[in-house]
């Protein structure tokens, strides 16, 4: 079925048509417009017009099928038309019917084309305007099984996003190992994965440079031989508690270019091709201090991770006409080397605030995302789903 997305402004379809006496006498017989301009030859003789004239709607039936079947095409629906008669069509008469996309919207379904008809000697007999309604065959699933998958996972040379590409190997997804210096690290995360029996590769981008990030996407299609289906924005700045008067514009600059830009530039780069595939998803990792009073001197990164936020729910709703599922994980503090550097009076503090009484586990978060990216969650989008032990509803 044709989609309005697919649809260029300018696009063009044809149909030629020679006018019958017994298409016109159909038309009479369908219509019961017995009108004997139409019916009687012997009526039109006495007339200027000589002979019976094609009625002006049967035309109008030939550009309905020109819409259902060439342009759009089937799923088209007319909403709204505007015709005009130029001169009389006759038996005999060879008639060329053009159609021509003037305005698309996708929102809307909605499809605004002109309309021409042009008799055998190159005289317009009909023109006229509009606006076809192209209607989106519902769906039951339209998502691929991770196992074929292509997923990207930034910052996955340690921590949580090595662990987050380990799962979406185990689940036969094929993934692109993201790093920006430890080259190493990366290397050991695809040799495990490797001797799991999946499929990985070490992909060097650093994310908050667009250049560079195109350049890691062409290499992932080019290795893995077709585009990203599963983006997981992982790549952060570890947390830097710092107190307000202290803090720089640049410090909360530095965790907006990483967490922000970085995932902004990924899917502006990613996106494209999920569109043309028709799906795609995305999964942001956030922070569950979004959502409850942060932690006094995190203002930086909470702010980074609240803004993320906001990007997860704005892209869902933007892009999910496209099939594609945008969401966001919030875990609270999890057990990884980055957090390692913080006071373990803090990280007490934050395990008994937890009802479960533990901090998160890498591998807890892991499963959530899988979860997000695989056919089970093919009716979510625009979520934030905290991996917490409950310390935030």
């Amino acid at each position: 079925m044709t989609e309005v997305v697919s649809l260029d402004v300018g696009a063009e379809a044809s149909l030629r048509k020679t006018i019958t006496t017994q298409d016109i006498a159909a038309f009479a017989q369908l219509s019961g417009d017995s009108n004997p301009l139409h019916t009687d030859a012997a009526y039109c003789a006495r007339t200027s017009f000589q002979k019976p004239v094609a009625h002006g709607m049967l035309l109008g039936a030939y550009v309905s099928t020109l819409v259902g079947t060439r342009l759009p095409g089937p799923g088209a629906l007319w909403a709204q038309q505007s015709f005009r008669w130029r001169a009389p069509v006759f038996s005999g008469d060879e008639i060329e019917f053009v159609i021509r996309v003037t305005h698309k919207s996708v929102s809307t379904g909605a499809v605004t084309v002109a309309v021409s008809a042009t008799n055998q000697n190159g005289q317009t007999v009909m023109e006229g305007e509009g606006v076809v309604m192209v209607v989106e065959e519902r769906r039951i699933s339209a998502e691929k099984p991770l196992s074929e998958c292509v997923a990207l996972v930034t910052g996955a040379s340690r921590g949580l996003g090595a662990v987050i590409a380990r799962e979406l190997a185990r689940h036969g997804s094929w993934v692109a190992v993201n790093y920006l210096t430890h080259l190493d690290a990366a290397a050991r995360i695809c040799d495990e994965i490797a001797s799991e029996g999946g499929h990985a590769r070490a992909i060097r981008i650093d994310v908050r440079d667009a250049v560079d990030i195109r350049a890691g996407i062409e290499e992932i299609t080019e290795h893995f031989g077709r585009p990203v289906d599963i983006l997981v924005n992982n790549a952060t700045m570890p947390p830097a508690p710092q107190p307000f008067l202290e803090l720089s514009w640049n410090d909360l600059q530095s965790f907006f270019d990483t967490q922000v830009r970085g995932a902004f530039l990924c899917c502006q780069a990613v996106i494209p091709a999920m569109m043309r595939q028709h799906g795609g998803r995305v999964v942001n990792i956030g922070a569950a201090l979004t959502s409850a009073a942060p932690m006094p001197h995190w203002t930086a990164f909470a702010a980074a991770k609240a803004a993320l936020l906001s990007l997860t729910r704005s892209l869902a709703a933007e892009f999910g006409p496209s099939g594609i599922r945008v969401n966001h994980v919030s875990p609270g503090v999890v057990n990884t080397e980055s957090t390692a550097v913080l006071p373990e009076k803090l990280r007490k503090v934050q395990a008994m605030k937890t009802p479960l009484r533990r901090l998160a586990e890498p591998s807890d978060v892991a499963r959530a995302v899988v979860f997000l990216c695989s056919e089970q969650a093919e009716f979510i989008t625009g979520t934030d789903l905290p991996v917490c032990g409950g310390m935030v509803a």
